[in-house]
């Protein structure tokens, strides 16, 4: 009996022992399988970041803490023209072109490698070289790599090729400054313009005042017999007599032909100006009072901005006065004897000249005429009004004195007369 009961118990033993067995392969087995799972999605992970990293476009360089390179990717091979075999396990200097850039990226001397010290890095320039050589512009993005316990075990950094970048630069660079080369021929060529119809101008006006003097000589001598024996007639006649009011319309029409001789006279006349140091602003203040009291300026406002600042310089007073006096008579006919006269005086830029400009708002000048207004004899007025040599003589006494004069207008917007006069003679 004892003896059954002790072979129940060993037989009870060994159940238990291999059901035990059973128990932990079949644990074993689960393990395995997790194992493998967790393999296989490591790999996958694996696969997945170095399928990320080959097809990165921008070189990634990863060293370790001695500054060694550990990995680079199929982007750096291709643009630096190594074999992976060439720079693994190199120091990075290697693949910098210059200390400089070596300084500024992993070297400083004594100090600790910058991407180390700094543990951030981002768009830093430096110069990478090709196994040819070959110096390329790149820019580097990195930071440290760190082990659980926070020591620094090695760096990571993206580089990027420059080069497309830099010579986009250049051709915006080089477009910009031939975009501005072109603005500045362009400028030149229309101050060119400018001056060969200044010259052309003046070429005219010389020829015309040749002419005129000549003309005004010739015509001369006989008006003035025509005046004399006028003058005799008229004294022979009686008060009453009918003939004498056609004598004396016929004395004055000679005596207006006599004044516009005198203008040819004065605008050919080459005679050297008298020339004095004069304040310009004195004489614009000359010529007002000389003329505002007429009648024709009682309804037409004048205003007045005459700098302080205005050197005195060399002129004769007296034909810049009668420049002066013409054009605000223009300018008083043009408004109609009713408007704002604007008379102002200033100093350019450079100190070259003091410019005095008279604006009015009368009805303006038409563009197809202005290029003529300076011509001898040209003139809108109507016949009777005007001889057409008040611009003209204005012209030759400016230009004798070494400034310019011009205008610009608009119909129905006035017209603004500038004279520009030297501060100092020019040699």
């Amino acid at each position: 009996m004892k003896q059954e009961t002790g072979e129940r118990l060993q037989e009870s033993a060994w159940i238990e022992i291999i059901s035990q067995m059973e128990r932990m392969y079949a644990e074993l087995a689960n393990t395995q399988a997790e194992i493998e799972e967790k393999s296989r999605e490591l790999q996958e992970a694996k696969e997945f970041t170095d399928n990320i990293i080959a097809s990165m476009v921008d070189a990634l360089i990863v060293v370790d803490s001695l500054g060694n390179i550990r990995m680079v990717n199929k982007a750096t091979l291709d643009l630096l023209g190594y074999q992976e075999n060439e720079i693994i396990g190199k120091p990075v200097q290697l693949l910098l072109d210059d200390e400089s850039s070596r300084e500024r990226l992993f070297w400083g001397g004594t100090q600790r490698r910058r991407l180390f010290k700094a543990s951030v890095v981002r768009d830093l320039e430096v110069d990478c070289r090709k196994k040819t050589g070959e110096s390329i512009p790149m820019t580097f993005s990195g930071s440290t790599i760190r082990n659980p316990d926070g020591e620094i075990v090695g760096a990571v950094a993206v580089a990027k090729d420059l080069r497309q970048i830099k010579s986009l630069l250049v051709k915006a660079a080089e477009a910009e400054a031939e975009h501005a080369k072109a603005t500045e021929l362009g400028e030149a060529y229309a101050e060119l313009q400018q001056l060969q119809a200044q010259l052309i101008q003046a070429e005219k006006m010389a020829s015309v005042g040749k002419l005129a003097a000549g003309v005004a000589h010739e015509i001369n001598n006989p008006l003035a017999g025509i005046l004399l024996y006028g003058s005799l007639v008229l004294e022979d006649l009686p008060p009453d007599a009918p003939i004498r009011k056609n004598i004396e319309k016929m004395m004055k029409q000679t005596t207006r032909c006599k004044d516009i001789v005198k203008g040819l006279l004065d605008f050919a006349r080459q005679a050297e100006p008298k020339i004095e140091l004069h304040d310009i602003n004195k004489l614009v203040e000359e010529t007002l009072s000389l003329i505002q009291s007429q009648s024709l300026f009682h309804n037409i406002r004048v205003n007045k901005t005459l700098s302080r600042l205005l050197p005195h310089i060399a002129v004769d007073g007296a034909q810049i006065q009668q420049v002066f006096m013409n054009i605000i008579l223009n300018a008083a006919d043009a408004m109609e004897e009713h408007g704002d006269l604007n008379i102002e005086t200033s100093l350019t830029d450079d100190g070259r000249f003091v410019t005095i400009r008279f604006s009015d708002t009368g009805c303006g000048i038409p563009a197809a005429i202005l290029d003529k207004i300076f011509e001898p004899f040209f003139t809108t007025k109507s016949v009777g009004n005007g001889t057409g040599l008040g611009l003209a003589i204005c012209y030759g006494i400016v230009q004798r004195h070494g400034g310019t004069i011009d205008v610009r207008s608009e119909v129905g917007s006035g017209a603004t007369f500038i004279v520009k006069l030297l501060t100092k003679k020019e040699s």
